[in-house]
């Protein structure tokens, strides 16, 4: 993830996977609530939380569904990158 970014979006990073970039700033966990909010209501449409890395820009996610149907998710709203 990279927090302050100009706005938020997903592409896919080769040999690193999917970054995430959130417009709210790394203070007091707004980033990281961003992010799940981010991730749930406009891209995966079902529940998002951080699992392990609230701290630093690489995060585990809980995310609810098959891993296709995320990985599906991801690329649709990423343009099919």
């Amino acid at each position: 993830m990279k927090p302050g970014a100009r706005r938020d979006a997903v592409r896919w990073e080769e040999g690193r996977g999917w970054r995430v970039d959130i417009q709210a700033p790394p203070v007091d966990g707004k980033a990281n609530e961003r992010l799940c909010s981010f991730l749930a209501k406009d891209v995966l449409g079902v529940a998002v939380r951080v699992r392990a890395g609230a701290s630093g820009r690489d995060k585990l996610l809980d995310v609810e569904g098959t891993a296709e149907a995320v990985e599906a998710a991801m690329r649709e709203f990423s343009g099919g990158t």
